[in-house]
């Protein structure tokens, strides 16, 4: 049943539903063109004629969104126009829009730049001062110092860590993540979280609706109360008459959170799955990333998880409440900060921008999903050809074919700009990453597609300087030394079957 009900709210299904209506529309003209056909075809095309330009006046909007659509209009006329309104139009209620902003208004407020911070930041390393800037004011992200930080370059490092925090954990445990799926990392997990909930700790669990409809049985929230833990689901499927409410499935929390007691918080890109940890083998070794803090910038993941928390529930959380209290010696500089959909700032992917523009010397990028838009892949070529070594690095062994297709649908253009590409032998690479220079990294759950950097709730980490810089270079190093370098001989000798299905999917990549 839940199979049936993810594949029905598929944009795939939708789009095959509005094709087949779209076929039937042009039978019906076709019997009945001399009595209906003048007049509807008139009314489409005008209908369909004011939805292209509602498209291209749509300036906060990718081009290669804005095509995307156009062309899907254009060969339906009819129904496509109802797919973009239900798919691509992002509009919100005024009642959510005003919910959001509220929240973040509430955060924002919180969030206090220390200017003496951005003032050692900057002699440091003054090319950073505007990196650092932008997320100040445009993420509400400040940047701290006094946290200590580790690395995790793959999820069991990650899970075992984690695992021995969580049982110390004495007044609070809230977690938000976008898949949660029932097997060893999850029960172990869980059994903690039950026997700390007992204990009067502060549990709370948000998982995302659509992450989680295969992973998690039906009303697996009602479940986790009556044990105890306080958990919601985010965009979960409920009756409403408004449109927007529906629309809002096509938003997700792609966020990987964890905090402990306000003072230590865990991030980076992994869901809580078994493949995640590589005690399942999905698609060979499974590759992915995290990060640890304790300290003061600890606070930016947990005003992070209240937000969400606040707007799926209601609350109006008093976020002064979990600053953290203890402070640790330190090497870097770090800046947490998250990307929404409803604030028409495109954050992930402009600090993605600030890292590729400052570079001088090398930037190193690992994505489980390379679909770029005009901008990235202009920027990512200029750098290149400006002299920097750009190196990219991407799964070997895919999760979906056809994103697959869409990746390598890009390396032509990268490889005879200067590029490097590398695709990760043993398995899944799932990461988000990138270095630059030995003197900044990002880490986090962001991907370099269009769902995550326009339509996804996402939360990133930039370090500065010290060794979580370091020990991100020293795994992307690695990890290119398990790679298999992408030539472009090997890319232009794509056979032609499968050369056409990249055509046809990148056509539709904004939908992937």
């Amino acid at each position: 049943m839940k199979r049936l009900l993810r594949f029905l709210l598929s944009r795939s299904f939708l789009l095959a539903v509005l094709a087949l209506l779209q076929i039937g529309v042009f039978i019906a003209l076709a019997l009945n063109f001399a009595r209906l056909g003048t007049v509807f075809y008139t009314v489409v095309t005008i209908v369909s004629a004011l939805c292209a330009v509602l498209v291209f006046e749509k300036t906060n909007t990718n081009p290669a969104y804005k095509m995307m659509w156009m062309l899907i209009i254009l060969l339906m006329p009819m129904t496509g126009v109802l797919f973009y309104l239900f798919w691509g139009y992002h509009t919100f209620s005024p009642r959510i829009a005003r919910r959001f902003s509220a929240i973040e208004r509430r955060g924002s407020a919180v969030m206090v730049q220390d200017d003496a911070l951005l003032e050692r930041l900057t002699e440091w390393e003054p090319s950073m001062r505007r990196t650092a800037e932008y997320l100040v004011r445009k993420a509400s992200a400040p940047v701290f110092t006094d946290t200590a930080c580790a690395y995790y370059p793959f999820g069991q490092d990650f899970f075992q860590q984690f695992l021995t925090e969580l049982q110390r954990a004495q007044k609070s445990i809230f977690m938000e993540f976008f898949i949660i799926k029932e097997g060893e990392m999850w029960d172990r997990t869980l059994a903690v979280l039950k026997e700390k909930a007992a204990q009067g700790v502060d549990v709370r669990v948000l998982y995302d609706f659509a992450g989680c409809l295969f992973t998690l049985p039906s009303g697996y929230d009602e479940e986790l109360r009556r044990a105890g833990i306080n958990c919601r689901v985010f965009n979960d499927i409920h009756f409403s008459w408004h449109i927007s409410e529906y629309k809002m499935l096509n938003h997700r929390d792609h966020r990987k959170i964890a905090v402990i007691d306000g003072e230590v918080g865990f991030s980076g890109g992994m869901n809580f799955a078994d493949e995640y940890i590589n005690r399942k083998r999905r698609f060979g070794v499974w590759k992915d990333t995290g990060y640890m803090l304790k300290g003061p910038a600890v606070f930016q993941l947990t005003t992070s998880f209240l937000k969400m928390w606040d707007f799926v529930t209601g609350d109006e959380t008093d976020y002064h409440l979990y600053f953290p209290r203890t402070r640790f010696a330190s090497d870097c500089f770090v800046q947490p900060y998250g990307d929404a959909p409803m604030d028409g700032e495109s954050v992930a992917e402009n600090a993605y921008f600030n890292i590729i523009e400052r570079a001088r010397e090398y930037v190193y990028i690992t994505t489980p999903y390379l679909i770029l838009d005009h901008e990235m892949l202009t920027a990512l070529c200029l750098a290149a050809k400006s002299g920097v070594d750009v190196r990219i690095i991407t799964p070997g062994i895919p999760d979906k074919w056809y994103v697959y297709y869409v990746t390598q649908s890009y390396y032509a253009p990268l490889l005879r700009a200067g590029v490097r590409i590398y695709e990760y032998t043993p398995g899944f690479l799932h990461a988000k990453m990138y270095v630059s220079d030995d003197k900044v990294a990002i880490v986090g759950s962001a991907n370099m597609d269009y769902r995550s950097l326009y339509l996804h709730f996402e939360n990133c980490a930039v370090f500065y300087a010290g060794h979580m810089v370091h020990d991100v270079k020293a795994d992307m190093t690695e990890t290119l030394r398990q790679s298999h370098e992408v030539t472009l001989d090997e890319v232009e000798r794509v056979p032609v079957p499968k050369m056409l299905c990249q055509l046809l999917f990148r056509l539709f990549a904004p939908l992937m």
